[in-house]
């Protein structure tokens, strides 16, 4: 008794050392989203490559420039003269003699200047479009190599904590049970084979992982630390989109014919050679008279000079002959290639289309393998026999599913970068409807079964049956808070200060209208009782009003009013949930946001209690905000909170998102809102999910959002937190 007592411990130290291991490991990784990235692309050597020729290519230009118009010539010549009528002996005398002009091309000979210039301007556009889709093609590239080391770190911490199962003892158990003729060989070899794939598994993912992490350190022309990936948002494609960027291939081919057409239609003095110029010579004058006294002569001369071939005509008939077979060649390539990036567009989205469906497939195929581990622990608990290689098997095969799972993620997320080579997707486009799994729900079951390995998972799932949520699941107090948007139902709750519940509300967001506020105004002793109450057992209370037309200047003095009325209430601060996008009006989403700054300037003047704010996460970014910061107006304004209503489930995205925002602003204040709400979608509400889960993501929210400016959770709403805990106990 005493020996397997030791093995316990021991085996319970381990895990532990394990999981501070893992977690230390994770701490370490710093969060970096793709955009980070995207400031270094020009140093890709393919960009710098692109720009060398462009360079190259505008250098050649100002060569061909420089070599039009007008030319400067000039020469020296001597020699020996005799002349009929000087005398002996100065019949023969030396004759030097210099000149010096100007002359401007014409005719066909401008022309081939011209020629040569085009030709060099259009390489120069030929070299721009290249330049253009390098970056272009280099941001994609980098983001699949982001795509590629995403994939491979959340297979790789699939897999190490699957194979944890057999460092903790699985591999044991089933030696054992094999040794006591209550397992076959064949299943036994099967379960051991398992592991040895996902260790092989583990090293391929991990050569992934490094490779991708090399080509990132190219593309950006940095060195790379190990990161945590965090996978973007993707835009819905649907079925009828329609390829509306002009591929490369096609843009240089259109150069090309446009040049030529360019030349045929400029150049009509084909063949014909032809300048004018003018031109000053001077020398000794004939005859000299002696040699002592040499006599000196000038003059000048203006000419025009032209020459051509005696075929002329034939050649001008077959230059033309030749730019138009060029022609007809080059517009046959631009159909026919359009007609393959066409197929391979319309290849390409085909495929992107089966793969949603493959996903919606494997998201079925995960939830039922889940439901069979959960199935399984529960026999486990209370059957005796083959159970426990029945729960083993149902892992192994959780373990299969959420690796394809996280494959096929990957490859639709590789087939939308490709995808967005031919189209321009717009952010007023729906999102994917089938966005990913986040990493700590994929393990959850994985983790379960580690703890049933190490001896406590009977005590734990006797203690869930019991008490749905127990002390040790507990979200920590004191740090969240709910909108409220029915007070008369709150002030009303019977024993609302004695509940004893899995999730405790310290701060209470309390929405009132403008009846509401009218009502407390003439008669404010029941609401006040409240905030005592409240007050003695260290919550909060605060005042929350919303209204969209808030915004528009003439609605502003309502919003006031009601602020005014209520002003002599010990509320412990207002927040303000008025959403810009909301507004029915014909402002411009700038002129919202200027309007909205303005209402909370007015307010933030007037209001006795500190003023707080929420927003949509994308208003944390002064790109999608119009560029506008909008938090740093706030501030500016007198607003001490900003709560951020993200409602996703995917943990990692708004981990970046919130502590991007804190570090940009620490003098800000900002909480998190998450939802319960049942008429969002899945992935936006845990209403459709068990409260472990729940509970575990808000715990893990509160853990990693921690900082000096972090308030904590808000709760969307109190009265779809009340309903979720009392009719979903799992």
């Amino acid at each position: 008794m005493g020996a397997e007592k030791g093995e316990t411990v021991k085996v319970r130290f381990f895990l532990l050392l394990a999981i501070a291991l893992m977690l230390t490991a994770n701490a370490a990784a710093e969060v970096r989203t793709l955009t980070e990235f995207y400031a270094n692309l020009d140093e890709a050597a393919t960009v710098l490559k692109a720009k060398a020729d462009l360079d190259a290519q505008q250098s050649q230009l100002h060569v061909q420039e420089a070599q039009k118009g007008w030319e400067i010539f000039g020469g020296v010549s001597a020699g020996y003269q005799k002349s009929p009528f000087a005398r002996e002996p100065f019949g023969h005398f030396f004759d030097p003699l210099g000149r010096i002009g100007v002359r401007y091309p014409l005719l066909g000979s401008a022309e081939r200047q011209q020629r040569a210039i085009d030709d060099a301007a259009t390489q120069v556009k030929i070299e721009g479009i290249r330049l253009d889709w390098s970056k272009r093609l280099a941001k994609l590239f980098l983001e699949e190599n982001y795509a590629a080391y995403w994939s491979a770190k959340k297979m790789l911490a699939l897999t190490e904590a699957y194979l944890r199962l057999r460092d903790d003892g699985a591999a044991d158990i089933l030696h054992k049970r094999r040794e006591a003729g209550l397992l076959f060989m064949s299943d036994y070899l099967e379960f051991l084979s398992a592991f040895d794939r996902a260790e092989r598994s583990q090293i391929e993912f991990s050569n992934n992982r490094d490779q991708a992490l090399i080509r990132l350190g190219y593309l950006t022309n940095a060195r790379i630390s190990p990161f945590e990936a965090v996978r973007p948002e993707l835009h819905e494609i649907e079925n009828n989109t329609f390829m509306d960027v002009e591929q490369l291939d096609l843009k240089i081919l259109q150069a090309r014919i446009d040049n030529i057409q360019n030349t045929k239609e400029k150049e009509n003095w084909r063949g014909i050679e032809s300048d004018v110029n003018a031109t000053a010579f001077g020398g000794p004058a004939i005859p000299h008279p002696s040699p002592e006294s040499m006599q000196l002569g000038y003059g000048g001369s203006v000419g025009f000079n032209f020459r051509m071939p005696l075929e002329i005509m034939s050649l001008r008939k077959n230059e033309e002959s030749r730019l138009n077979s060029q022609l007809i060649s080059l517009r046959a390539d631009y159909t026919h290639r359009d007609q393959e990036l066409q197929h391979e567009f319309r290849a390409l989205l085909s495929s992107y289309q089966q793969l949603a469906q493959q996903i919606k497939f494997q998201h079925t195929r995960l939830e039922a393998a889940w439901e069979l581990i959960r199935e399984r622990n529960l026999r486990l608990r209370v059957m005796d026999g083959d159970v426990i290689e029945k729960y083993f098997q149902a892992v192994n095969t959780y373990y299969r599913i959420a690796i394809e799972n996280v494959e096929t993620e990957s490859e639709q997320w590789k087939l939308h970068i490709r995808l967005r080579q031919f189209i321009a997707l717009l952010e007023t486009k729906g999102k994917n409807p089938h966005p990913e799994i986040n990493l700590n729900m994929l393990m959850e079951p994985l983790h379960q079964a580690v703890s049933f390995l190490a001896g406590g998972e009977k005590r734990a799932s006797a203690k869930r049956i019991n008490q749905p949520a127990a002390a040790d699941t507990q979200v920590s107090s004191g740090r969240l808070a709910a909108y409220v948007w029915n007070v008369d139902r709150l002030i009303a709750q019977p024993d609302l200060w004695k509940k004893n519940q899995a999730i405790e509300i310290d701060r209470f967001l309390i929405s009132l209208n403008g009846r509401q506020v009218s009502r407390i105004a003439e008669n404010p002793a029941r609401l006040k009782k409240f905030l005592t109450d409240a007050h003695r057992r260290g919550k909060k209370v605060e005042l929350l009003l919303g209204d969209p037309d808030w915004i528009l200047p003439a609605q502003r003095g309502k919003l006031l009013q009601l602020v005014k009325k209520l002003s002599n209430i010990n509320f412990d601060g207002l927040h303000l949930d008025i959403e810009p996008d909301q507004l029915v009006s014909e402002l411009s989403g700038k002129a919202r946001l200027e309007e909205l700054i303005e209402t909370v300037r007015q307010v933030s003047a007037i209001s006795p209690w500190p003023v707080g704010f929420s927003m949509h996460p994308r208003y944390l970014i002064k790109a999608s905000s119009f560029d506008i910061c909008l938090p740093c107006e706030l501030k500016t304004e007198g607003v001490k909170e900003i709560t951020v209503m993200y409602y996703s489930l995917n943990l990692t995205n708004i981990v970046a998102a919130l502590k991007s925002a804190m570090q940009q602003h620490p003098d800000l204040t900002f909480s998190l809102a998450q939802s319960l709400e049942r008429e969002l979608d899945p992935e936006n509400s845990y209403a459709h999910k068990p409260q472990s889960i729940f509970i575990d993501a808000m715990k893990q929210l509160q853990d990693q959002l921690k900082a000096a400016n972090f308030s904590g959770l808000v709760i969307q709403s109190w009265q779809d937190l009340e309903s979720y805990l009392n009719e979903n106990t799992l």
